[in-house]
């Protein structure tokens, strides 16, 4: 399998992935399918992983292949990004009561769970009086972090607004439509701005 192609499903895994090293954001999940057939006796069991940077999520799913008594299946194993770090996740194919029996297969992989890619667009508008507002919008987290011209600063979840973007507390409210910004305390409107060209947004 190339990198290319291991760069597309990076983080829905096989068993043909077994030696690879990936880099997982923390927003994502990652799952790992391994063919098995439990009416063999031997069961995939997860047998190294970091739990403080990865943690698996509740027991693995088996899927059939088919309806047949005794047919073997796929084995899906989910996990969680904790926080940033590397950590190696080894799974065994075995029986468990066999002890000091080599496994029949193992899976080995070299996970770094790095931090989320900032998205987060700024912009500043201008009031007639020449005072200046700065808004710096996380596209991810859904909240804008509002600057004030005395400098004070607030950070407001998004809200839903029949048009433009309004970030809200329930107390003060920022909203910007068509190209002006505007802050309100309640119902007082306490900035009304337009929005300076990047070239003057400093």
């Amino acid at each position: 399998m190339s990198m290319l192609s291991i760069a597309a499903h990076a983080f829905e895994l096989t068993g043909q992935d077994s030696g690879r090293s990936i880099s997982v954001p923390l927003t994502e999940t990652l799952t790992v399918t391994l063919a098995g057939n439990p009416t063999t006796g031997y069961l995939w069991e997860l047998t190294a992983v970091d739990r403080e940077v990865l943690a698996m999520e509740n027991e693995p799913v088996f899927t059939p292949d088919s309806s047949l008594t005794g047919g073997g299946g796929k084995n899906t194993f989910c996990f969680t990004p904790r926080k940033p770090g590397t950590t190696t996740l080894k799974l065994v194919y075995h029986r468990p009561w066999e002890k000091g029996v080599k496994p029949l297969q193992t899976f080995d992989l070299t996970v770094s769970v790095t931090a989320a890619e900032s998205h987060v667009n700024s912009a500043s508008y201008r009031s007639s009086s020449g005072e200046v507002l700065k808004a710096s919008f996380d596209l991810n987290l859904h909240q804008v972090k509002v600057t004030l011209p005395d400098g004070r600063s607030v950070t407001l979840p998004a809200a839903p607004s029949g048009s433009g973007a309004r970030y809200s507390d329930g107390t003060v409210t920022f909203w910007e439509h068509q190209g002006v910004g505007r802050f309100f305390k309640g119902e007082t409107l306490l900035f009304e701005g337009a929005l300076l060209p990047k070239q003057e947004d400093k």
